[in-house]
Formats: structure tokens, sequence, C-alpha cells
């Protein structure tokens, strides 16, 4: 099965992570593919604008707890180096990236969606940073992403309390662009494509040029999360984490490190 599927609507590119059983969370194998199809995009001078959207009611659950922790530290690293590539390419694209959000947008996936040009969420969709329930670090791109959009007091905030944030509250914050109705996001997010589809090419592709140059605070997200997020994976605090979440409870981080309670 194709974990991203492709289609065209004249000028507009629709990729669908495909993935519904499991909420289309962002495997290793996802992200390839999804990798692939972006660079696809960029080299098709047809394609004037780029949706992104999910199967099944959602737009991903973020990273694979699953496969979580990565087999080792290089391991690790080396899924980061692919993770910051494909966010990369999508904000240096030089094409308007529209996300189409239905359901949730969590972890990485919701750092994916931050990065994008215009950002439609549907009603009961919700984007999800439960970082600081999982004893990670924010990943893909979303430290700089997501404040950009909303200013960094707001991202601070959404990142430490890790509560969902609704698509009316996404819209106010300046997370998204635009609601609409339940079902409808990957509609309204083409009909937006097709529009900015017909705007000048060299002018798009300038003014994005300008913000993904300008983009420095991006670069040195992704530099922290190479530098943090490995040692995060073999936390004791992700073990923990991880467990909780599959077991649906809260997590216990009561035992503190030595170090951690010295600097408190």
């Amino acid at each position: 099965m194709a974990l991203v599927l492709s289609d065209r609507h004249g000028a507009v590119a629709v990729l669908t992570l495909n993935d519904p059983d499991r909420r289309n969370p962002l495997s290793t194998g996802m992200r390839e593919e999804l990798i692939e199809a972006v660079q696809e995009v960029s080299a098709d001078p047809s394609v004037g604008a780029l949706v992104l959207t999910g199967a099944g009611g959602a737009f991903s659950s973020g990273g694979d707890l699953g496969s979580m922790p990565p087999a080792s530290a290089n391991d690790a690293a080396q899924r980061l180096a692919r993770v910051r590539l494909l966010i990369e390419l999508v904000t240096r694209l030089p094409i308007p990236v529209i996300a189409a959000v239905e359901g949730p947008a969590a972890g990485v996936s919701a750092g994916l969606v931050a990065a994008c040009d215009v950002v439609v969420a549907a009603e009961g969709s919700r984007f999800l940073f439960p970082f600081t329930k999982l004893g990670l670090m924010p990943d893909g791109g979303a430290l700089a992403t997501v404040a950009r959009r909303t200013g960094d007091a707001t991202a601070r905030r959404i990142f430490l309390l890790a509560e969902p944030v609704p698509a009316a509250t996404a819209l106010a914050i300046g997370l998204a662009d635009r609601t609409v109705e339940r079902g409808g996001a990957l509609k309204a997010a083409v009909a937006v494509a097709a529009d900015l589809a017909t705007r000048a090419p060299g002018s798009t592709a300038g003014i994005k040029a300008y913000y993904a140059d300008g983009f420095a605070e991006l670069t040195r997200a992704l530099d922290t999360e190479a530098a943090t997020q490995v040692e995060r994976y073999f936390s004791a605090e992700f073990t923990e984490g991880k467990s909780a979440f599959f077991e649906g409870r809260d997590p216990d981080f009561s035992a503190r490190s030595a170090a951690g309670q010295a600097a408190g």
C-alpha cells in the first residue's frame, strides 16, 4: 500500500498521507515517500500549488511511537536528518503549500502543518503538541514554525502545557488561517491552492524565497532538535511518557534526577 497518495486538480498537486487505520503516523516509510513526492512536485513546472492532507478524517497522529526509540543513537540522528530534509523541502518549495487539516495534527506533523503557507482547519480538528507529556523535545521544526505563526509567548505556552489546540483557537492565535465545516478542509484547501496557482510564478517564488532565507530561527530549531532529541529518545522520561501514552494514563515524572533537583 502506498503511504502517500498523489493526485492532481489542474495545476494543484495533492499529497495525501495514507495510513488511515493508524491515523496516518509519519512513519519511516511514509516520511521517505513524502520526501520523494515533494521532490517530484518541486521538479514539475506544471504544478502551481501543493496541498498536504491526510486520509480517513485525520491529518496525522505524528511520529510513530511504536517504532521509538530508534535502534541506536546513530539511527536517531539519521531520522532527525530526514525529518529536517522534509521540513526544509516544504519551506523552500517555490510554490504555495496549503495544509488541509481534519482531525488530529500531532507532534512532528503539527510542525509540518505550521511550515505550510496556508493552513485550512476543519471543525473538530485539533493541533497536538504532547512533547512534555512524552519526555521529548518538539520536532519537525515546530519550535520555529509554530512560534513564527503565533508569537513566542503563545508558542511557549502551547509547548509547555501540551494541551490540544482546537480549530477555533488555532484560528484565533494564527496557527490556522481559515476554518471550515467538518469534512470540508480538502475542498477548501484545493480552492485556495487553485487561486494561488494563478499568481505570477516568479513573484510567488521570490516572496517564498525571501521568507525561507530569512527563517534563521528554523535552522536554529532544527539544530536544537539534532542536538537534544537523540538524548531524549533514550531517556527514562521518554520511557515513562511512552508507557503512559499506550496505557492511557498520565505520565509520572516525579523521579527527578539529582541534577534536576539541584537546579530546582
